[in-house]
């Protein structure tokens, strides 16, 4: 069964969608019901050869949304925290998580969709994971979590889009992490 959003961002989650087997998407909303954001972000800019803009991206990328109106700050994704490879590939140490200041991505306020890729079938391959009798699990920097929320912060890969004016969505940030 696929769990159609990260846990981290369930209380942000409007209009949820499962598109597929392995694709769920929702809008973005503040804890105040606010869906216009702007987007802060830590790591590189890449240009792509006929995109409109260029994406976010770094092995130690951040990406917030914030509200403007209400100034609350939502962690859309970490690098060091979140995905397939935080929890089970790459081990970051504080230092990694440090030093990491925002700036802010040059779009003006907007609507923003999220999409999580979940092709990893964690039910399936549950014998390739050391799960303990109260069904956690231990992460590659030696903390544990439960099975659950490996099944849904473990996404393989995302694309964050805003809405432009006419509701079309363009990309500004995608990865592939598994």
């Amino acid at each position: 069964m696929i769990n159609p959003i990260p846990i981290y961002l369930q209380q942000f989650a409007g209009n949820v969608q499962i598109i597929d087997d392995v694709e769920s998407q929702f809008q973005l909303h503040s804890s105040a019901g606010n869906e216009q954001f702007e987007i802060w972000y830590y790591g590189d800019l890449l240009m792509i050869e006929g995109e409109e803009m260029p994406y976010i991206t770094g092995s130690t990328a951040r990406i917030v949304a914030k509200d403007p109106l209400s100034a609350e700050e939502i962690l859309l994704f970490d690098a060091t925290l979140h995905g397939y490879n935080a929890l089970f590939c790459e081990a970051y140490t504080e230092n990694h998580r440090d030093n990491r200041p925002l700036e802010k991505y040059n779009l003006p306020e907007t609507e923003v969709v999220l999409s999580f890729f979940y092709n990893i079938d964690y039910d399936q391959e549950i014998d390739d994971y050391e799960v303990d009798e109260q069904e956690n699990v231990q992460l590659i920097n030696g903390e544990t979590t439960n099975w659950e929320t490996i099944k849904r912060n473990g996404y393989d890969a995302f694309a964050f889009y805003f809405k432009k004016e006419d509701g079309t969505l363009l990309a500004f940030a995608e990865e592939e992490l598994a």
